[in-house]
């Protein structure tokens, strides 16, 4: 759930997509060696299935860019403080490459299963992940304002 909701899923959405992945791997008759990369990575296809084809006419990033206070129910959103919403606001207006590795690496993903499970080279996902940090701190203020010493 925390997976999709990182990349601007909605909760109800979440919900759904979630639950479409674990049906798909009770079906499956193919051994799955890696479930929890597996579940994300069907689980977010779902996802974004789903958020196409409700409304095609809206850019998906638009609407995920809308997703940012409102992504829990209300006793979780309640739950959140000003800083985390900030947080996640910065988090859903980062490109789609960008916002995906940096939610495997916030899932305890290592570089070497982001990179499979995307099906990038491990050296272009720490060049995302390097990027996401970067434009994060940047989004966050929180870059070094400190000069060369």
């Amino acid at each position: 759930m925390r997976f999709l909701l990182r990349h601007g899923a909605e909760y109800a959405e979440a919900e759904d997509a979630v639950h479409s992945a674990f049906v798909e791997l009770i079906r499956t008759r193919q051994p799955v060696r890696s479930p929890r990369a597996w579940l994300r990575t069907v689980a977010l296809r779902t996802f974004l299935r789903q958020a196409v084809s409700e409304r095609p006419e809206q850019d998906l990033a638009e609407r995920l860019a809308e997703t940012s206070a409102d992504w829990r129910t209300p006793l979780q959103a309640a739950e959140l403080n000003e800083q985390q919403r900030h947080v996640l606001h910065a988090l859903i207006q980062l490109p789609f490459k960008q916002r995906s590795v940096m939610a495997w690496h916030l899932d305890g993903f290592s570089t070497a299963e982001i990179a499979e499970a995307m099906s990038l080279e491990q050296a272009a996902v720490l060049q995302n992940l390097s990027r996401a940090r970067r434009t994060l701190k940047q989004q966050l203020g929180l870059t070094n304002r400190r000069g060369p010493q």
